[in-house]
């Protein structure tokens, strides 16, 4: 007969219970541990998700639609004005580090005044300096000189470029002066459509006081308003000497969506409807491409490889556009210069190049020669 063995454990019951007991409590534990740790997993990964998509939110919709519905923002953007400068004025030449010039302000609409520089061309600064009765009205009419009507790029006053103003009074009056709403200019409106009335009415102006048709430069923005300024005077049969352009692009739109900061939102589904289209609606244009197709005198252009901010490439599309739809023997022709980027004058810089004086003042035979022709 076979006898069922029991362990010393098993056969005392007291021990058994405690045993069962801790066993149970253990499991309920652990199943509550594991529970807490899921929850804690999950409210953790829920609110990570909500970061994320608040994140998105804040970066890649709140700004184009803020830009879509306030034209203010819009403004600000485009034109980044600059109202004053670091010296507290504009006539503190000393502070300010330049001499032989003089400070004007020109009335160019019955309710908008322009803050203006009439830089001598070098020849004439030591006169001007050494003289308290130097005449720069005089100087400005003699003719020796041509003048040069300067447009500065956003988010610059006519401070900003005057080491430029010493390479270029070499072979100019430069006529310098602030868009409405930047520098000491009346606060007014800023529109492309203003800042063109404006610019053109000062080159009028220049032309009053020379008896003498002008040449234009335009840096940046600048090169989109000095291209519409010198098509819109076309239809008054006025015709500028010559066109410099500077860092130009072809069209707002197009600059966008190459721009290195635009480039953040430029693949998202919206970016067309918030940020181009807004911008067409309000006739923020800037066709560069369209208005030299109307510019009848010859077109410099300069942009350096390393311009972060203006793509080189966008100058090259513009030559190109020229080229093809311009009639160069009659309108005059295209010359483009690229400096490489090892020469690091990115976006600002050009005027250091030590090659620009030649090319200024090839472009000034080109213009006078094709100005003859004409004649």
């Amino acid at each position: 007969m076979a006898i069922k063995r029991r362990s010393v454990i098993e056969s005392i019951p007291s021990i058994n219970c405690y045993m069962d007991y801790d066993y149970e409590l253990y499991t309920r534990d652990e199943k509550v541990s594991c529970c807490q740790r899921y929850r804690c997993c999950l409210i953790a990964v829920t609110t990570l998700l909500l970061l994320l998509v608040l994140a998105f939110i804040v970066i890649f919709v709140v700004p184009p639609v803020t830009f879509m519905l306030s034209i203010g923002v819009q403004r600000y953007v485009i034109f980044l004005a600059t109202y004053g400068n670091e010296s507290g004025g504009f006539t503190n030449f000393k502070e300010i580090g330049l001499e032989g010039l003089r400070n004007l302000y020109v009335p160019v609409d019955h309710n908008v005044t322009l803050g203006v520089w009439h830089v001598l061309p070098l020849e004439y600064t030591y006169e001007a300096v050494t003289s308290a009765s130097y005449n720069y009205d005089d100087a400005l009419a003699d003719g020796k000189y041509p003048v040069l009507l300067y447009l500065h790029d956003s988010g610059e006053n006519r401070i900003t470029s005057k080491n430029k103003y010493m390479i270029l009074r070499r072979f100019f009056h430069v006529i310098a002066f602030d868009y409405r709403s930047y520098g000491d200019s009346t606060d007014a409106e800023l529109s492309e459509g203003g800042l063109v009335h404006d610019s053109a009415n000062l080159y009028r102006w220049t032309r009053t006081h020379t008896g003498n048709d002008a040449y234009v430069w335009g840096h940046g923005l600048g090169s989109s308003i000095a291209a519409k300024t010198v098509a819109q005077l076309r239809n008054e049969s006025i015709v500028p000497k010559g066109l410099f352009l500077e860092s130009a692009f072809t069209n707002l739109e197009e600059l966008l969506t190459v721009n290195s900061y635009m480039k953040i939102f430029s693949w998202t589904p919206w970016f067309k409807p918030t940020f181009l289209d807004s911008l067409r609606e309000n006739e923020f244009l800037f066709k560069t491409d369209e208005y030299i197709l109307s510019v009848d005198c010859p077109i410099m252009i300069v942009h350096a490889e390393d311009n972060h901010l203006i793509p080189y490439t966008q100058s090259e599309k513009l030559v190109r556009i020229g080229n093809k739809k311009r009639v160069n023997e009659v309108q005059g022709n295209i010359t483009f210069h690229l400096f490489p980027k090892n020469d690091h004058y990115g976006h600002n810089d050009i005027y250091l190049a030590p090659q620009l004086p030649e090319y200024i003042r090839s472009h000034i035979d080109t213009c006078n020669e094709y100005n003859k022709g004409k004649g």
